[in-house]
């Protein structure tokens, strides 16, 4: 099973967010509505309750990637 993360690529460092299994085509209109400035932000949860806030224009001055999620090799 691949899982997906998006890339966020910005003047201040790369960003990335984990898109949880079947999320993807939500995540993807949560993009296109902060590019399109229908949406002010994107919020995501963290696993020990954080919250990430990735503003509209944070988004739109960065380059986003959609990747498979690398697989960490065990030594």
């Amino acid at each position: 099973m691949h899982n997906k993360i998006i890339k966020i690529k910005h003047v201040t460092g790369t960003y990335t967010i984990d898109v949880k299994e079947g999320k993807l085509n939500e995540m993807q209109t949560q993009l296109d509505k902060c590019l399109n400035d229908e949406q002010g932000a994107i919020v995501v949860k963290g696993e020990n309750g954080d919250q990430f806030v990735y503003p509209s224009d944070f988004l739109k001055n960065s380059f986003i990637s959609i990747v498979d999620r690398e697989e960490k090799k065990e030594s």
